[in-house]
């Protein structure tokens, strides 16, 4: 029994050894199948890199390629790969280094970007390429090189640069003011595409038979000259382009074609500006020192641009209307900055421009047709512009430059508004065809500007004033110190007692009247430079007002002038201590200036409640002269401001008045005087009393 046992286990290890021999043989087999295969993804990638149309790479961040297929070899303009893997990226390939420094920025992640830049050919012309890249980075993050497919877009950018001169030039037609200015327009735009530096373009006059050159770059010419036989007037002539070398324009002149009108081209071409299949004149470019300057396919480039500007050309230079097609007119319609609409009888919208469709938060004119303002506005507004419509097509007359408004966005926007009835041959209306532009922010920068132009010139007035002040009432009182004390010093010996002491006396006032006007000056200048602030503190405003009056008691008994005081002993305010000391002084002594000898001046100061807050009025009446009513609407200006002798011939400069009102602003309070010519004056301001 034990025998067959081991019969038994031996066969089963045998079948064991051949399965795994079988599955080891098939491994295997997948394995070559697998290799064969990576082979063949291997040939089919390095046929497609060999065979693309556009150039494939691998490149260092320092600069060098590590692979290159022959595509890019020859967009690049290298006679082999071997010879673009060994040049230096970044000085060879890019105008600028920065360039190159910009594009690695961009492609610091790993993601595939694209990204559109110039590059340099061998030869040095410039080439225009979108890049389709990555970054490619090993386990630690590093990167091991950039990977990229590169297609030559120069005749893209070039179309682009074309179709935005085109859309340049069209708008430019509507706003320039001169045909001189839009020439000149055209030439800078064209610029961007074409060699310009020798640029020009001319209009046949048939009956003068002359040439009209508006203007003219790179040379100096008349406006208008015989046509005769230049080369300008004999491609007028063909209706042909003309593009010519030297030899070519000499061989003309032999045939007796042309004849020579200044020095001669290296290269000479030209197109004709047509108006219903007729040239009205020609746009040329020349050069005098490179007969490379121009090439066969900028005839089409030309032709093309000059198809788009010809009708601007004619309508500006000719200042009439001209017929245009659909297409051109709808082009215009879609880029002028306003908009546009047109209506039936019902005032249902025909059509809008592209800038009405803006206006209306709408894509598609579809959207428009058929509807009414009611769709789109405020049910008030659609009724007033229905209004108006109904009443310009019953009249058959247009309503020009008249305002409108409605909100938009929450926002009341005004219009300044062109509607105008049109008529079928019958001469019956049909509808009619309106303008609107949003002059809101003009009316917003026109109401700024009227505000800053008020502002300066009453800062030129202030200015003013204050420098005829310093001229008349600083130095006058100057020179009289100069002048009394120079006859103190030169007659000293001489002079008796009571004429020494009456010169001193002049000397004094004088210079106590300069002083004075110096310190309103310089307060008043802080006050306008903005170097002054009030302090604002709480004290008491009867203490204040007593000390003021001490302080010029002497002027008072001097003149005789009774003054009475009436008011509490504790009125205290919230202000600027020695601003509101300013105040009181220059009240007290502009009363005592304009108040006869035996006069009464009267202080008084209560508390008052005004808009239910506690306010402190204090009022300093004068029996004195009074002014009428035209100065005391200009008695606080600086720039109305008179100069009024006293009572007894006192000088002044009224700028201590000005003072007052400008501190009493500082200090949130308000003043108001009352006055009748010889009965008096009286000062009232008020101040915020202290809690």
């Amino acid at each position: 029994m034990r025998k067959i046992v081991i019969q038994e286990i031996g066969i089963e290890e045998v079948n064991y050894l051949s399965n795994k021999e079988e599955r080891k043989i098939m491994k295997l087999n997948e394995q070559e199948l697998l290799i064969e295969e990576l082979k063949k993804v291997k040939d089919k990638y390095q046929n497609l890199f060999n065979n693309s149309i556009d150039g494939i790479y691998k490149s260092t961040e320092k600069g060098k390629f590590i692979e290159v297929n022959a595509s890019l070899v020859k967009m690049l303009g290298y006679d082999s790969a071997e010879e673009l893997l060994n040049i230096d990226i970044k000085t060879e390939l890019y105008f600028d280094i920065s360039e190159r420094n910009e594009q690695m920025n961009v492609a610091l992640s790993s993601f595939r970007k694209s990204d559109f830049y110039r590059l340099r050919k061998k030869d040095g012309t410039e080439i225009w390429v979108e890049d389709h890249g990555r970054n490619v980075f090993d386990a630690d993050g590093k990167v091991l090189y950039y990977d990229g497919i590169l297609r030559d877009v120069s005749e893209k950018k070039k179309h682009d640069d074309v179709l935005d001169v085109l859309l340049k030039i069209s708008k430019k037609g509507y706003a320039a003011s001169s045909l001189r200015e839009f020439v000149q327009y055209i030439q800078t735009e064209l610029g961007r595409i074409i060699d310009t530096s020798n640029f020009y373009i001319a209009f046949i006059n048939r009956e003068k038979q002359t040439l009209n050159i508006p203007f003219i770059s790179g040379e100096e010419s008349e406006e208008e000259f015989p046509a005769e036989k230049s080369m300008t007037a004999h491609l007028i002539n063909t209706n042909k382009p003309i593009f010519i070398h030297t030899d070519g324009i000499n061989e003309l002149l032999q045939q007796g074609t042309i004849k020579q009108i200044g020095f001669l081209s290296k290269v000479w071409l030209g197109v004709p500006l047509r108006v219903n299949d007729e040239a009205i004149g020609a746009i040329v470019v020349q050069s005098y020192d490179n007969e490379n300057a121009f090439k066969e396919s900028d005839i089409e480039l030309l032709e093309f641009v000059a198809s788009h500007i010809s009708l601007s050309i004619q309508r500006k230079k000719i200042h009439q209307e001209t017929l245009i097609s659909k297409q051109i007119l709808r082009n215009v319609l879609d880029n002028i900055p306003i908009n546009v609409f047109w209506k039936d009888t019902d005032s249902n919208f025909l059509g809008v421009n592209s800038n009405s469709l803006k206006e209306m938060a709408l894509e598609h004119e579809s959207e428009v047709i058929g509807k009414s303002d009611f769709d789109f506005y405020d049910r008030n507004d659609a009724e007033k512009y229905k209004a108006d419509e109904e009443a310009i097509m019953l009249s058959g007359k247009p309503k020009l430059n008249y305002q409108e408004s409605h909100i938009k966005n929450g926002e009341q926007r005004c219009y300044v508004t062109n509607k105008i009835p049109f008529f079928d041959e019958n001469k019956k209306v049909i509808g009619l065809v309106g303008t609107s532009e949003d002059i809101s922010e003009r009316i917003r920068i026109h109401m700024e500007l009227e505000k800053l132009s008020g502002e300066l010139k009453l800062q030129n007035e202030s200015k003013n004033k204050f420098f005829s002040i310093i001229s008349h009432d600083l130095i006058n009182p100057i020179s009289g110190i100069i002048g009394f004390s120079e006859l103190l010093k030169e007659n000293s010996t001489e002079l008796p007692p009571e004429k020494i002491k009456s010169f001193a006396t002049i000397i004094n006032k004088s210079a106590n009247f300069t002083l004075a006007l110096l310190h309103d000056l310089l307060e008043w200048s802080r006050v306008q430079i903005g170097s002054i602030e009030p302090n604002f503190e709480s004290f008491n405003l009867s203490d204040l007002l007593a000390h003021n009056i001490a302080g010029v008691s002497p002027l008072v008994s001097s003149k005789k002038i009774v003054l009475a005081a009436n008011f509490h002993k504790n009125l205290k305010v919230w202000a600027d201590k020695k601003m509101v000391s300013t105040i009181i002084r220059n009240l007290l002594s502009n009363a005592i200036k304009f108040t006869s000898k035996g006069g009464t001046i009267t202080i008084s100061s209560k508390e008052i409640i005004e808009n239910g807050k506690k306010i402190i009025e204090t009022t300093i009446s004068d029996t004195g002269i009074g002014m009428n009513e035209e100065k005391t609407k200009n008695l606080f200006k600086i720039e109305h401001n008179c100069r009024s002798a006293g009572t007894d011939k006192e000088s002044g400069s009224g700028l201590g008045l000005v003072l007052c009102n400008e501190f009493i602003e500082k200090n949130k309070g308000t003043i108001k005087v009352i006055s009748e010519e010889n009965i008096g004056t009286s000062f009232i301001f008020k101040l915020e009393a202290s809690s």
